[in-house]
C-alpha cells in the first residue's frame, strides 16, 4: 500500500496546496487561534484573497487537506461535465 495523504501536496508558511504539472496552486490553508483552539481554514487559491473561496473550517491540516483535494475534485468534475455537455458553443442532447 502506498504511504500518501493529500497533505503532501500542501507547502509553505501559510501552506499553499499544489497539483504536481499545474502552474498555481489549488488552495491555501492557514493555521489560526480560534477560542483558544487551533484551527485550520481551507480556501481556494487565487492570487488575492479577494478572489478565494471558502472551502471550511477544520481541527486538523491534515481534515483541511483532505477537504481541499475533494474540492478540487469536485471541481474538475464539474467543469469535466460543463464542458461534455457542450460543443462549439451549442448544448448537447
Amino acid at each position: 500500500m502506498v504511504d500518501w495523504h493529500p497533505r503532501r501536496l500542501v507547502t509553505g508558511t501559510e501552506w499553499t496546496m499544489t497539483v504536481p504539472g499545474q502552474p498555481e496552486p489549488i488552495a491555501v490553508i492557514r493555521r489560526l487561534r480560534f477560542e483558544g483552539r487551533t484551527v485550520f481554514r481551507a480556501v481556494t487559491w487565487a492570487p488575492t484573497s479577494g478572489g478565494r473561496e471558502l472551502i471550511g473550517y477544520y481541527r486538523t491540516g491534515d481534515a483541511a487537506a483532505v477537504a481541499v483535494w475533494r474540492d478540487h475534485l469536485a471541481r474538475q468534475a464539474a467543469r469535466h461535465d460543463a464542458a461534455s455537455r457542450t460543443h462549439g458553443g451549442r448544448e448537447r442532447g
